[in-house]
């Protein structure tokens, strides 16, 4: 094993060969409660890299990853071997132990931002973690191949007919971010569909996070018809956090055009997948919803929910 230490911190300037989770950083979790926080960073004195971290947010002995987010949990660099991984693991319980923790709860995040899941999923397990929740994701993979590669004939169809519609695809400044919430927002709550956040917490997780927060659209004309909410969720996957479309446009499903938009983006970034989040509505997978986004190109990649009690 590599000449391996877990500190609260690392040292300034380090060299990181982990992707970074927006969801476990500092500044997101400021802005996400009002509870302490704590790190967890796995340091190679050799190198002098950091090649792994966990964040929790510390409520009352339980130490959640995350508190109030879609994942958390542990990133790593993808050439961690299993002893390593174990390591780091058995690390942080002893530390979380010595803060007064009892419990822990955790949710990674799904299999397309990781490079050694298996090896994650077997690790914890083995050092007593409970699986308690698998949960399907959908994302697409991004490839040199132009996005209407991975489509089905039938959004082939409509993504042409949007076109020749002469709608058009932009990716908004910043402070339009308000414009695109509401929208989202507004066609949603028409459906009967709740809205995850309001506007003062994406105003302030905007702040904390300037960069992660990306607003896209669709417009015919001057109207905007589609829009989502991109979130960077690490530095190698953009989510699709909350793509919506205006029901006069259903025929053309204008979301089609939004989702070749964002894939064009993730590929000028050199990202490796568009995260398309959940199908899960009430509790059960809406068919209709997962086929959609399969027929987009989306591969299914599973998310676990780990507890254990810490003794």
């Amino acid at each position: 094993m590599r000449n391996l230490k877990v500190t609260e911190a690392l040292p300034e300037n380090t060299k990181r060969a982990f992707s970074e989770l927006l969801y476990t950083q500092p500044n997101f979790l400021i802005g996400n409660n009002q509870l302490p926080q704590i790190h967890f960073y796995l340091f190679d004195h050799t190198t002098k890299v950091g090649v792994g971290h966990i964040g929790f947010s510390l409520e009352e002995g339980t130490a959640f990853s995350p508190y109030r987010a879609p994942f958390g949990g542990f990133t790593l660099a993808h050439d961690l071997t299993s002893t390593e991984i174990t390591f780091f693991i058995f690390e942080v319980l002893r530390k979380l132990k010595e803060q007064g923790v009892n419990s822990i709860q955790m949710k990674l995040a799904p299999y397309c931002y990781f490079n050694n899941p298996q090896f994650l999923k077997e690790n914890l397990v083995h050092a007593g973690f409970d699986l308690v929740e698998q949960l399907e994701y959908q994302a697409i993979h991004i490839t040199n191949q132009a996005f209407e590669a991975g489509l089905a004939s039938m959004e082939v169809r409509k993504l042409k007919k949007c076109k020749e519609a002469g709608f058009v695809f932009s990716r908004l400044p910043k402070h339009k971010l308000a414009d695109v919430f509401d929208f989202v927002k507004n066609q949603r709550q028409k459906k009967g569909y709740e809205f995850s956040m309001d506007w003062p917490q994406m105003k302030l997780a905007q702040k904390l996070n300037a960069e992660a927060y990306i607003p896209f659209v669709v417009k015919d004309g001057e109207r905007i018809i589609a829009a989502t909410i991109g979130i960077l969720a690490s530095d190698k996957v953009l989510y699709n956090f909350s793509p919506a479309h205006h029901p006069e446009y259903d025929q053309l499903s204008p979301v089609v055009l939004l989702t070749e938009g964002l894939y064009d983006f993730c590929r000028a970034k050199e990202l490796n997948y568009l995260d398309l989040g959940t199908s899960y509505l009430s509790g059960k997978v809406n068919e209709g919803l997962k086929q959609f986004k399969s027929h987009l190109g989306g591969q299914s990649f599973l998310s676990y929910s780990f507890r254990k009690a810490v003794s």
